[in-house]
């Protein structure tokens, strides 16, 4: 599964990932963005708060423990 994918599926939760999720669905110009530096990277680019890149690395941390 795609870190995308896996982050749509949060969409539900009550705190900032959830928060990032419904961000990240509502951004049409999030398409082809890969690894964490990418995403980052596109966040900052959109002016991001560091609330919001901070959700984005816990949301990368979650992803990576449940794809080993």
């Amino acid at each position: 599964m795609t870190f995308k994918a896996w982050l749509q599926k949060q969409r539900k939760r009550n705190d900032p990932v959830g928060d990032l999720s419904r961000d990240v669905g509502a951004d049409p110009d999030c398409r082809g963005i890969s690894g964490l530096k990418g995403w980052v990277d596109h966040l900052q680019g959109c002016g991001a708060c560091d609330g919001a890149i901070e959700a984005m690395e816990k949301a990368w941390q979650e992803y990576r423990q449940r794809s080993l």
